[in-house]
Order: C-alpha cells, then sequence, then structure tokens
C-alpha cells in the first residue's frame, strides 16, 4: 500500500547512491541477515528462481548500500526518511548494483515489510512537464528500523556501521560565468553559470595539486561527515582579466551532502582516523585580505568587528554591513533583501550609521571599488586570495606535516593532535602571500576555544 505522504516530503527526498558498504561487525550480521531473507522472499514468491551462489556478493552489497542509503535519510532534516532513485535500467549503467540486482532487492524488501514504495510520477497538470517529475521514491518501514535495532544497529548511529565511497573527481577544476547580479554571501555553493574552458599547462597543474590532495584525504578515514574528494571552482571567467584568478575555492563532493553544509557544531562531532577534530578559522578572513594590500595589519588584541559605539551585542549587524559591502560594487547604502530575509534583526539598524564607524576605524574601506594599482576589486578577488591561502596550507600539511585537513573555505579541519601545526600553516601561508598576519582562531572538539595570531 503506498503511504500517504506530501509532495514536499517526496521533493526533500535524498538521491540514493548505492554508494556503501557495512563496516562494522554488527552491520556485517544485518545485511547478511537481511539479503538472506531477501533473496528466500524473491525466491518464493517467483522473482528468481534458483539461490544466487554467491548470494553474500552482489545482492549483499546491494543491500548494505541501501540500507545506509536509508538510515542517513532517516537522520536529514526535512526528508521523513525518502530517498529517491530511478528505476530506468539505463541509469544503473556502469553503476555497482545491478539493475537486476537492485530489482529483486526492492521486491524482497517490500515483500517483507521493510519498505515503503511510491512509483515514480508527474506532479504537474501538463502531461509534457518533464521538469516536475519524480523518480521512485522508497522509505524504512517501521519495522526495518526495528529490524536494525534488534540486530544491534541503532539508526541514529549509522555512520558508525557504514561507510560511503566514492570515485574521486577526475578533472578536479570548473569554471562559472560571473553571476548577474551582486554576490552577498558566503555560501558553500558555487555561483555562475558552468563555462567550457581549455585545459592548458596551467590549468594542469592546478588540477594536479587539487588531484594530489583528494588522493592523500581518499586513504583516510573520515567518520561524522561526507567527503569524496575536491573540485576547485572559479569564478567570472568571462570577466576581461580572468587568469585563473578569481574564485578557486575548494568544493567537497558531492556539494549538496558534504561537510561543509554542516554546521559548526555537527563538524566538530567528526572524526579523521579515529581522532576528534579541531576547526581553525581565520577571523574576518576578507578584511584581514583588503587591509593588508594597504599594508595594514588588524590589531590581534581585539574583536575586528567591534566598533566605536558598537559593541559586542551588535557584531552580528557590522559583520553583515562587511559581507554585503564586499559582495557590492560599494560600501552598502541599504541592506540587500536576501541578507533582511536572512537575518530580520538587520531592519533594527541604518548602514550609514555602520558606515561611519567602520570608516572611522578602518578609513582604507572607503576605497572599496576603488582602483587598487589599476585594478578595481571584487568579491571573486578576495575569494581568489583566501583559497590560496587554505589550498597552501593544506598542501603544506600534507607534504611536510603528513597530516590531512579538509577546508570550508576559511578555516580548516584537522585531527585534534594536529591544531596547533594547521594554525602555523595557516599563519606561515597568509604571511607569506600577504605579508600580514591572520586572527585565527582554534574551535577545539571539548568546547575549549583558542584564539591568536
Amino acid at each position: 500500500m503506498t503511504p500517504k505522504v506530501t509532495q514536499e516530503e517526496l521533493q526533500a527526498a535524498t538521491y540514493a547512491t548505492l554508494r556503501a558498504h557495512a563496516t562494522s561487525e554488527q552491520a556485517k550480521a544485518l545485511v547478511a541477515k537481511l539479503s538472506a531473507m531477501v533473496e528466500d522472499h524473491t525466491i518464493q514468491i517467483g522473482f528468481r528462481k534458483n539461490k544466487r551462489k554467491d548470494a553474500a556478493g552482489k545482492l549483499g552489497y546491494a543491500t548494505g548500500a541501501f540500507l545506509a542509503d536509508l538510515l542517513r535519510s532517516w537522520n536529514t532534516d526535512k526528508t521523513n526518511g525518502w530517498v529517491y532513485r530511478s528505476l530506468k535500467k539505463a541509469s544503473f549503467n556502469g553503476e555497482a548494483v545491478a539493475w537486476r540486482t537492485f530489482a529483486q532487492l526492492i521486491e524482497g524488501l517490500k515483500g517483507l515489510g521493510f519498505l515503503d514504495h511510491v512509483t515514480g510520477h508527474k506532479v504537474a497538470e501538463d502531461p509534457y512537464d518533464d521538469r516536475t517529475q519524480y523518480a521512485s521514491r522508497f522509505r524504512a518501514t517501521p519495522a526495518l528500523l526495528k529490524f536494525c535495532v534488534d540486530l544491534n544497529v541503532e539508526p541514529t548511529e549509522w555512520s558508525g556501521h557504514f561507510l560511503f565511497q566514492y570515485d574521486l573527481p577526475e578533472h578536479p577544476i570548473a569554471l562559472r560565468a560571473r553571476k548577474p547580479k551582486d554576490y552577498f554571501g558566503r555560501s558553500s555553493l558555487p555561483s555562475g553559470t558552468p563555462m567550457e574552458f581549455e585545459r592548458t599547462n596551467e590549468v594542469a597543474k592546478i588540477e594536479d595539486a587539487v588531484r594530489e590532495l583528494n588522493e592523500f584525504f581518499d586513504k583516510q578515514i573520515l567518520r561524522g561527515g561526507e567527503h569524496n574528494g575536491y573540485i576547485r571552482i572559479f569564478s567570472n571567467g568571462d570577466d576581461p582579466d580572468f587568469d585563473w584568478n578569481k574564485g578557486g575555492r575548494l568544493y567537497s563532493q558531492h556539494m549538496k551532502r558534504s561537510y561543509q553544509l554542516m554546521s559548526g557544531t555537527q563538524r566538530r562531532l567528526m572524526t579523521i582516523n579515529g581522532e576528534p577534530v579541531a576547526e581553525i578559522d581565520i577571523r574576518a578572513s576578507y578584511l584581514t585580505i583588503f587591509l593588508s594590500m594597504h599594508g595594514i595589519q588588524l590589531d590581534d588584541t581585539e574583536d575586528p568587528y567591534e566598533l566605536a559605539g558598537f559593541g559586542s551585542e551588535h557584531r552580528v549587524a557590522v559583520k553583515s554591513w562587511f559581507t554585503g559591502t564586499f559582495g557590492s560594487k560599494r560600501p552598502i547604502r541599504k541592506w540587500p533583501t536576501k541578507m533582511l530575509t536572512d537575518e530580520p534583526t538587520l531592519s533594527d539598524y541604518r548602514p550609514s550609521t555602520i558606515t561611519q564607524a567602520v570608516m572611522r576605524k578602518y578609513p582604507a574601506m572607503a576605497t572599496w571599488g576603488l582602483p587598487i594599482n589599476g585594478r578595481i576589486l571584487n568579491w571573486a578577488d578576495l575569494m581568489f586570495a583566501e583559497s590560496e591561502v587554505m589550498s597552501g596550507a593544506m598542501r603544506k600539511l600534507m607534504l611536510i606535516d603528513h597530516a590531512p585537513s579538509l577546508c570550508v573555505h576559511d578555516s580548516l579541519i584537522v585531527p585534534v593532535s594536529k591544531a596547533a601545526t594547521a594554525g602555523e600553516a595557516i599563519k606561515m601561508t597568509f604571511q607569506a602571500k600577504h605579508q600580514v598576519l591572520p586572527l585565527i582562531k582554534i574551535n577545539l572538539p571539548t568546547g575549549r576555544d583558542e584564539t591568536g595570531t
């Protein structure tokens, strides 16, 4: 029977990757028993005539991979446990799970009362509108969740029992065109339309550096988050002065499921090679970089966002002013609509009042949007400068300290034993590129944070 479900739930479903396998002894036992039950049931109903010679092989892998997808989605906000996967044969070409094996698994789980299934369908009135077509949706039933618990696999602790694996990006470089409107955010997802480009020797060198980071971290074990290699995405490729010098952030694959979209609190629950992690942030990264172009070192004795007349309680508004300004052509005169939507309390502040306080503390900010050494800078230039620091620090950690690291644009995540080493790597790289020292904050897994330059 098709379960009662809303279109919002179906739209929020996560993709069933079929790219995981059981790692704990409890999960291995669970998968073995479940795949055997599926095999027996599908033979009983005539889906298969004979048992597989290696039931624990293809069907066992498919069972573990799909179960991991189902359990993970039950622990994801808004999905209500739903995952989606096309049942078209062509969608399984080149995949680790064959179409016939997956079809058997679906029939078996449904027959056992372990799986809800909503068939692929259209939701638009226009029958020719393919944009609103949904692939099949699946969800673990309460009976399957209980079955997991009975076999000592708690669904909320799925990440301790299963490991997702993907192929690393073959070409870890991408290029985007300029976004039509100003860029106000520090989004974890890239902006702009993808562009074609020639893979020159310069591009090959950039790709090789990213590929080396990817291959190094692929040998590590990450728990509590997902990462399957980086793609370095450059921006404003249609600018006249573009020379692989704009944007350039490292985006973790697959973007919408990666650790980069998790909250800071969630990220600090991750482990690398079984060790808790620390996250090292660069404080006021764009401001530090811009002031360095004027030969100015930020004061390390105070919060860079604390202005005269605006104490720490106004920090969100002041920081938002800098975010809005660096995303605009000139210092902002009014709050961007998107920023007001995300942070309604900004309406309590007049940007002009903050502008006056900023100019008193940082007179150089009056030059934002004016030529500096013959160039007018924008957010993509600052992002590139930041990305060069982060990728450089990661390479230093990899090549010299043999330490794994993950980036979240202006911060690095490392095993807690490497926190101080990572902090030094960031400072060393930043100073080499910008002739100033950054302000950094070390967020420890215990909640005991350390701040310094």
